[in-house]
């Protein structure tokens, strides 16, 4: 059951630090664009893990949190 809060809160996040991750590039702040990366990285890495795994429950709470990440970021007018 860890693991499927995990894969949530990684969907979840994994959408919020992408959309920063862009907003920095645009605004050409190499810091902090990298520093957004190696989390993208290590959300990347947590749904790998999942898929290989082959938990199905943990994959779609990933697949979850994504669409709710996406909901906040598009919602959310400034970042």
């Amino acid at each position: 059951m860890i693991l499927v809060l995990l894969a949530f809160v990684c969907g979840v996040g994994m959408d919020i630090v992408w959309t920063c991750c862009v907003h920095s590039i645009q605004a050409r702040k190499p810091i902090m664009a990298a520093n957004m990366s190696v989390l993208i990285f290590g959300f990347a890495l947590v749904s790998t893990v999942i898929v290989v795994e082959k938990c199905t429950l943990a994959i779609v709470a990933y697949a979850i949190g994504n669409w709710i990440g996406t909901y906040i970021t598009v919602k959310k007018e400034t970042w």
